[in-house]
C-alpha cells in the first residue's frame, strides 16, 4: 500500500508501479512493503532484467485477446515451436513418422525460408509410417507458422489461440526465449511442454503464472525430455508401487542410473556454461536450485541441505552397487521435489521424503574415473581460458549435436527404488520403477523428442486424462499414468518391479552397466 518511490531508486520509478502491481497479484501482499518480500524482490529483478512485455501477467479474465476457442474448435492439436532447432527438427521428425494423417500439427518458428525447407524434407519423406499408406503430397500438407518470441511476442497469440498445445524447442537457453510463449499460452488455456532443465526459468514461469494457469486451466508443464521425466516418472511409478503393495508412503527415494550411450549438442552445452557461471540471465536463481513446490516460495535452510546426488565415489545399499554423482541431478532433483509435494509421496511432512540421483558403475575404480572427470571438466568450464579454447575449439556450437547414427544407436537405462516401512510388521520395504528407451534412441534428443512428443499429445489427445485443474506443474502431476502409458506405446519401457529385501532386484541394472563398461574396454 506504500509508494513504491519510497523502496527503490530513482533510476527504477519508471518500472516500479508496474513491478509492484504484478506482486500484488502475485504474493497479495498485504500489510508489508514490496523490498520486505524476499520473492517479490526476486520477481522484481526478474522483471528489470527482461523486456517489460515479456513480464505482463494477465490472467485469461483480465486478457483483452477475445474470445477463447474451446479445444474442440481448434484448427490444430499441436504446435512445434522452435521447429528448425536441433531438437526441433527431431520431434517434428518423429511426429511426421508416426502421427501423419492422425495428428494436426503445425511447424512454427521465427525463420520462414527454415521452417519451409523443414517441410519440404518431411514431406519429400515416400514410406508410409504406422500403417498409413502414402498419399498423394498435394492431399497433405504440413502448415507453417512464423512467430517470434523475442522480437514481436504479440506474434504468439495466433499460435496459442489455435492450438491445444504448443511444444517450445526455441531455448539454448530458455530464460530469456520462453516466457512469452507461456504467458500467451496461460492467456488462451492453451497446454504448454519444453525441454528445458534450467530450474531459475521453472522457478520463473511458476512464480509468474501459475495462478493465472489454474484459472485458465492451461497445464504448463516444462522439463519434458530427459530432463526430467525419467527421474519423475520413476518416483511417480515407484511411490505409487508402495502406496498400492504397502498401504504406506515413502520415507527416501533413489534414482539410479544404469548404462547409457548418446551425445551433447551446442545448445546445451551453452545454457550449461551460463549456469555455471553466472551469466546476467541467470542472477535471480534460487538459492541451492531448491524451492518450496507447493506454493513457490524460497526453500527453507533446512531444505536446501538435502543432498541432490553423492559427492564422491561410495557404495550404495539400495541399489547394490558402487554410484558415482549424477550431474544432471540438479537439474532433475528439484522437479521430483515438486511432485514429492504436490502429490503426497511422503508422510505427515513431504520433506521427510527425501530424494537424490546417482550413477550405478562396476567397481570403485571405474566411479573414481568419472568422478574425477566431472571435477576436471567443471573446473575447465569455470576458468575462462579453458573454457574459451574448448568453446572455440572442442565442443559443438549450438545448433550442432550428435549424429543420426548416434542418435539412434544410443540409449539409457534407469531405476528408482522407494523405500517404507510396513505399517503390519514395521519392516522395511522397498519398491522398484524403471524407465528405459526401448525404441527411442539416445536420451538427450531423440529419446527427448520422442517423450516431449508423447507428453504434449496427452494433452491435445486426451485431455480429460489429466489433472483437471490448470497450473505450472510437472510431468508426474499433470500427466501421471497417461503419460506412462503413451509412453509404453510409443517403444519405450516404463514399469514396476516389485522387490521387498531382495538383493536380485538390480541385477539386470548392474550386469547391464558392467556389460556396458567391459564393451567400453574392448
Amino acid at each position: 500500500t506504500r509508494s513504491p518511490s519510497n523502496c527503490w531508486t530513482s533510476k527504477d520509478c519508471a518500472l516500479s508501479l508496474v513491478v509492484a502491481s504484478s506482486c500484488k497479484v502475485l504474493f497479495r501482499l498485504r500489510g508489508m512493503t514490496f523490498f520486505r518480500s524476499l520473492s517479490a524482490f526476486r520477481l522484481s529483478l526478474l522483471l528489470l532484467l527482461s523486456p517489460p512485455v515479456t513480464m505482463s501477467l494477465t490472467t485469461t479474465e483480465q486478457s483483452s485477446r477475445g474470445t477463447v476457442l474451446p479445444f474442440s474448435q481448434r484448427p490444430y492439436d499441436l504446435i512445434v515451436y522452435g521447429a528448425t532447432g536441433y531438437t526441433g527438427q527431431i520431434a517434428a521428425e518423429y511426429l511426421h513418422k508416426h502421427y501423419r494423417g492422425k495428428v494436426r500439427f503445425a511447424l512454427a518458428g521465427r525463420n520462414q525460408a527454415k521452417l519451409q525447407q523443414l517441410r519440404s524434407r518431411l514431406l519429400s519423406k515416400s514410406r508410409s509410417t504406422n500403417g498409413i499408406a502414402k498419399q498423394p503430397e498435394k492431399d497433405y500438407d504440413i502448415p507453417i507458422l512464423v512467430a517470434d518470441a523475442v522480437r514481436d511476442p504479440e506474434s504468439l497469440q495466433t499460435l496459442a489461440s489455435s492450438s491445444k498445445v504448443i511444444a517450445n524447442y526455441a531455448g539454448s537457453p530458455f530464460m530469456d526465449k520462453a516466457l512469452p510463449v507461456v504467458q500467451a499460452c496461460v492467456e488462451h488455456g492453451t497446454c504448454y511442454t519444453d525441454i528445458t532443465g534450467e530450474v531459475p526459468f521453472q522457478r520463473a514461469s511458476q512464480d509468474l503464472y501459475h495462478k493465472a494457469a489454474m484459472a485458465s486451466r492451461a497445464l504448463i508443464v516444462h522439463a519434458c525430455g530427459y530432463d526430467s521425466i525419467p527421474s519423475d516418472i520413476g518416483a511417480f511409478m515407484a511411490s505409487k508401487a508402495m502406496r498400492e503393495r504397502y498401504q504406506t508412503h515413502c520415507e527416501s527415494l533413489e534414482m539410479v542410473v544404469g548404462s547409457s550411450r548418446g551425445g551433447v549438442s551446442g545448445g546445451t552445452l551453452l545454457t550449461a556454461m551460463e549456469l555455471m557461471t553466472g551469466s546476467e540471465k541467470y542472477k535471480h536463481k534460487i538459492p541451492s536450485w531448491s524451492y518450496n513446490l507447493v506454493d513457490g516460495t524460497a526453500a527453507t535452510e533446512t531444505q536446501q541441505e538435502e543432498h541432490d546426488t553423492v559427492s564422491f565415489v561410495t557404495y550404495d545399499q539400495i541399489a547394490k552397487s558402487y554410484v558415482m554423482p549424477f550431474f544432471m541431478a540438479k537439474a532433475n532433483a528439484p522437479v521430483v521435489r515438486k511432485s514429492i509435494s504436490l502429490l503426497g509421496y511422503g508422510c505427515e511432512n513431504n520433506y521427510k521424503c527425501g530424494y537424490r540421483e546417482v550413477v550405478a558403475v562396476p567397481n570403485y575404480f571405474v566411479g573414481l574415473t568419472g568422478t574425477l572427470s566431472l571435477i576436471v571438466g567443471g573446473l575447465s568450464i569455470l576458468f575462462p581460458p579453458t573454457r574459451w579454447f574448448l568453446t572455440q575449439f572442442i565442443l559443438p556450437r549450438p545448433g550442432q549435436g550428435p549424429s543420426r547414427e548416434m542418435r539412434d544407436s544410443g540409449y539409457f537405462a534407469s531405476q528408482t527404488f522407494a523405500t517404507g516401512t510396513n505399517p503390519k510388521n514395521n519392516e522395511p520395504v522397498t519398491t522398484e520403477a524403471y524407465v528405459k528407451s526401448g525404441n527411442a534412441g539416445d536420451p538427450g534428443y531423440k529419446a527427448t523428442a520422442q517423450m516431449s512428443v508423447e507428453a504434449s499429445l496427452c494433452m491435445a489427445l486426451e485431455r480429460e486424462a489429466c489433472r483437471e485443474e490448470g497450473g505450472v506443474l510437472t510431468p508426474a502431476v499433470a500427466l501421471g499414468d497417461t503419460l506412462v502409458k503413451r509412453l509404453n506405446r510409443s517403444g519405450m519401457e516404463v514399469g514396476i518391479v516389485g522387490r521387498q529385501n531382495d538383493d536380485s532386484a538390480n541385477e539386470t541394472l548392474v550386469a547391464t552397466t558392467q556389460t556396458a563398461h567391459n564393451k567400453k574396454a574392448a
